[in-house]
């Protein structure tokens, strides 16, 4: 199957790469979002197919993503999630309406910002002050040398392209994207349902048929 249409420059950005910087506050967990990049108020059919994806980048290539459970897995919640709108598992991609292909990813993610000293309790010794208050950035060491405080958070971040496709050119007609993350510490299961429901919450509903 070609996958010209695919946008492979989309998924360039599949997962956006997070630069250090210090901050004058503690990094936080990214909220979790989606963008429908190719926005449609209806699709020609009720009946789809799978089109496979090879992986192309880096973070699709995570031994985390590639693992055949977690590929099932993600691959049932989205037949759920479409189905749900009405759609119907075509028995073959020459029977479907539309073609629908998808893209994962995972990689690890470390945040640098700055320590906020709670001075209520600090002691006096532990800030470096001044006329206009104590700093909140900048402590002494046990040499009273002034000192950077610096905190890190440690994230998973995720990213799943759907894309919906005319099977006649392969012409991308709908294209969402969800991008999320968790702590690298979390051992909870990630809800795939519920990612699965956001990435196609902007998906138009099946026509009757």
């Amino acid at each position: 199957m070609r996958t010209t249409g695919l946008a492979l420059a989309c998924c360039a950005a599949l997962l956006l790469a997070a630069t250090p910087a210090a901050r004058a506050q503690r990094p936080t967990v990214p909220a979790a979002r989606v963008e429908v990049s190719m926005p449609a108020t209806s699709l020609p059919g009720p009946r789809y197919a799978w089109v496979p994806m090879p992986a192309s980048l880096a973070a699709e290539l995570d031994s985390r993503v590639q693992d055949p459970n977690l590929r099932t897995r993600l691959k049932a919640a989205l037949d759920r999630a479409l189905q749900a709108k009405g759609y119907r598992l075509s028995d073959s991609a020459r029977n479907a309406d539309i073609l629908v292909a998808y893209r994962v990813g995972v990689r690890n993610v470390q945040q640098v910002g700055t320590r906020q000293t709670n001075l209520t309790s600090a002691r006096e010794s532990a800030v470096e002050c001044r006329a206009g208050g104590c700093s909140q950035i900048v402590t002494q060491d046990h040499a009273g040398t002034p000192q950077i405080q610096v905190v890190t958070l440690d994230t998973v971040e995720g990213g799943l392209q759907v894309e919906v496709l005319q099977p006649a050119d392969i012409r991308v007609l709908w294209r969402a994207m969800f991008r999320g993350a968790v702590r690298a510490t979390r051992e909870s299961r990630v809800d795939l349902d519920s990612i699965a429901r956001r990435t196609l919450a902007d998906l138009p509903r099946a026509p009757a048929r």
